[in-house]
């Protein structure tokens, strides 16, 4: 297994996407936000349409549930009962609006969420994803507050039936007008966006998607943030997956959805293991395809190299037990997998599909492949698998590109950035011209 020091990041790849940047920056990280009112402190209502915190959406509001009160923020959240959540809210002594946003279009489930808006009497709705932004922006449409969008990927181009596609881009067209600014987490959901006209790049920032390095570094490998991957914090999850010390280990997390691509995965597989029959691969999720995916690995007789087990809580075991880190997605935001993934040292492997390319440097942090490209899959996890150096490299500097670019604090600081514009926009609109 392959050790690790210190190298220096690239700088981040651009793809011709003019970010812009909030008008008023933050001093001292733990600076008094500006007030909409000028007297009271800026109150926010989160907006979510899952409770569950395995998404990378979720993950995000669950950090901004921790994170935005030490910046002296008035936080409350609406989203559906249940799952982790609400519980973290309460744990955190933060107002929970119980609101069921699943499913399509209902007037009860607007006015449920509109009577959160008005007891919680925000000064911004902050909602996250598409299904939260349009209740969002249809329950705010009689109090006018101000509506941020945080856009967690645009995928209306490439899933679910032409229809439905068509029908999401014609809504989100019409709730434009009804949004104060939007929030992307890579430049190419603001290429895409603009591309379908469902956000106004002039009202547009990106904010990266944040992690805490330092804690999955130290977590990966406690004590020594260049520590082997072999140390003995990795030999109890092997062990229990019966992977052998020796072993070169291939870990891929996400749920089993059409999205991730484990078909393509698991025939690149194939082909992995007729090179490297002692290597083994380790699936980590569930979902609506995890049945299937058990019959894939079945039919390609991969049964004795392929491990599938589900989410589980000591996920930073997983990273320091694994050698490289493979994502087959056919779509993405900016996935906090692969954060997590390259915090933690591990070289990657990717599709190079929407805001990867932002994170992942080709042939500096990882391996870039084309989505659905089972071969170019293979040849990547093998050239990776039979070089040490290039492993240790790739590790290296993606564990220090993370530490850089990509931390939890930048994250915050953007997201407080983008409610001091709207705030600074409502007061200019207010004095009036002059």
């Amino acid at each position: 297994m392959a050790r690790r020091s210190v190298a220096a990041p690239g700088p981040p790849r651009r793809r011709g996407v003019r970010v812009r940047s909030p008008s008023i920056r933050l001093g001292q990280a733990h600076q008094e936000p500006p007030s909409v009112s000028g007297t009271v402190q800026t109150s926010i209502l989160l907006v979510a349409a899952s409770s569950a915190t395995s998404g990378g959406g979720e993950k995000h509001v669950a950090d901004l549930l921790r994170r935005l009160p030490e910046r002296r923020f008035r936080v409350s959240l609406a989203c559906p009962p249940g799952g982790d959540l609400p519980a973290l809210a309460e744990e955190l002594g933060i107002r929970v609006y119980p609101v069921g946003l699943s499913g399509g279009l209902s007037l009860s489930r607007i006015r449920e969420l509109s009577r959160a808006i008005e007891d919680a009497n925000p000064s911004i709705v902050h909602a996250h994803g598409s299904r939260a932004a349009f209740f969002a922006r249809l329950a705010d449409s009689r109090s006018r507050r101000r509506v941020v969008y945080t856009v967690h990927g645009i995928h209306a181009d490439v899933s679910g039936n032409p229809l439905r596609r068509a029908a999401f881009v014609s809504l989100e067209r019409l709730l434009r007008r009804r949004t104060a600014l939007f929030i992307a987490v890579c430049r190419s959901d603001v290429m895409k966006g603009a591309r379908l006209g469902i956000l106004d790049a002039d009202r547009t920032v990106v904010v990266y998607n944040g992690v805490d390095a330092t804690q999955i570094a130290q977590a990966a490998s406690p004590g020594d943030e260049n520590a082997s991957i072999g140390s003995p914090e990795a030999r109890p999850f092997r062990a229990e997956l019966g992977i052998d010390e020796a072993a070169i280990a291939v870990l891929s997390i996400g749920r089993a959805h059409p999205q991730k691509d484990h078909a393509t995965l698991l025939q690149a597989w194939k082909m992995v293991s007729a090179r490297l029959p002692d290597a083994r691969l380790v699936i980590v999720g569930s979902g609506p395809l995890e049945n299937e995916l058990r019959g894939r690995i079945a039919r390609l007789d991969l049964e004795s190299s392929v491990r599938l087990i589900p989410p589980r809580t000591d996920i930073a075991a997983a990273y320091a037990a694994a050698d490289i880190f493979a994502l087959s997605s056919r779509w993405e935001g900016l996935p906090y997998v692969l954060l997590e993934a390259m915090a933690a040292g591990l070289p990657v492997v990717s599709t190079d599909v929407d805001g990867v390319g932002e994170c992942v440097v080709d042939r500096k942090t990882g391996l870039l492949v084309r989505p659905q490209d089972a071969e170019d899959l293979a040849r990547a996890l093998i050239e990776l698998a039979k070089s040490p150096s290039l492993r240790s490299s790739y590790g290296v500097a993606g564990r220090e590109r993370v530490a850089k670019t990509y931390t939890l604090d930048a994250m915050v600081d953007g997201v407080v950035e983008a409610y001091e514009r709207v705030a600074e926009s409502d007061a200019r609109r207010h004095r009036g011209p002059g």
